[in-house]
């Protein structure tokens, strides 16, 4: 399941209801808003231009649809950090940490202490080169 779409030209037609149904609260982050012709999706954010409404990371996290998804990742790497093995405290990582970019391939489980360390690292000068070199090993022994 990827999030990068090639659009239907109905995707563009505005005289037709929004994908969500008029219920952005239920759909935010989600790939309907990617392909609704009311949406408005840059990194980092959705923007429904027929509500005129921002849904924010913060609140996208409370959405009964992240929580599907974020359940989804937990069950695939095991129930654990893809990294240390602990399985306290569990969190979803966004690769390119685009909030936004809820492709399964896109996410992994950290632990809070691991994410954190992953989010300092990547803020230091080289940090996502060194990042990079050690996610995909861990992610190979996660997804087997």
């Amino acid at each position: 399941m990827s999030t990068y779409l090639q659009l239907r030209l109905d995707a563009f037609d505005r005289s037709r209801s929004p994908l969500c149904g008029d219920r952005p609260d239920l759909n935010g982050f989600r790939r309907l808003c990617c392909q609704c012709p009311f949406a408005v999706r840059t990194p980092g954010r959705v923007y429904c231009e027929r509500f005129a409404i921002q849904i924010r990371a913060q609140e996208k996290y409370a959405l009964r649809g992240w929580k599907e998804i974020r359940d989804v990742i937990l069950e695939r790497d095991g129930q654990q950090c893809v990294i240390c093995g602990g399985s306290d405290d569990l969190h979803v990582h966004h690769l390119d940490r685009d909030p936004t970019h809820d492709d399964p391939e896109n996410l992994l489980t950290l632990c809070g202490i691991c994410h954190a360390r992953v989010h300092t690292e990547l803020r230091r000068e080289g940090g996502a080169g060194r990042v990079a070199q050690v996610i995909p090993g861990v992610r190979h022994h996660a997804v087997r």
